[in-house]
């Protein structure tokens, strides 16, 4: 029997012992889900989904937010949808740019993101909404 390779969406009674299900989803609803493409600068490492970005002024792409940074890079814009492997050059992505996110996969955003992107956070909730 082969090996299994890919991640199983669990069911009652379905043990796989040699992998383990992580939600990679990070929308919490798609009521509201404004998203759009972006290219995403290189050498960033890898970036996971839920990752706060902001857009370099000068050359347009986008970059992990870092709160004071210069040339844009200190104001968020949106959170990365899906994981990106910035490692080997520029790559597409996806930013969410308002929606219901979980709040448990959002990253990178301290108390000036959040006010920046006009969110709210409910951790009774689980979510971050902007």
């Amino acid at each position: 029997m082969a090996n299994d390779s890919f991640e199983k969406i669990p069911s009652p009674g379905f043990v796989s012992p040699t992998h383990s299900y992580a939600p990679t989803e990070i929308l919490y609803s798609a009521v509201g889900l404004r998203q759009k493409g972006v290219t995403l600068a290189a050498n960033q490492g890898i970036l996971p989904a839920g990752t706060v970005l902001a857009q370099h002024s000068g050359n347009k792409r986008y970059y992990v937010y870092t709160s004071g940074g210069a040339n844009g890079t200190g104001t968020p814009v949106g959170i990365l949808r899906r994981a990106a492997d910035t490692r080997t050059g520029e790559q597409q992505g996806n930013i969410v740019i308002s929606g219901a996110l979980k709040l448990s996969m959002v990253s990178g955003a301290d108390s000036a993101a959040i006010t920046s992107l006009n969110a709210r956070t409910s951790a009774a909730m689980g979510t971050f909404i902007f």
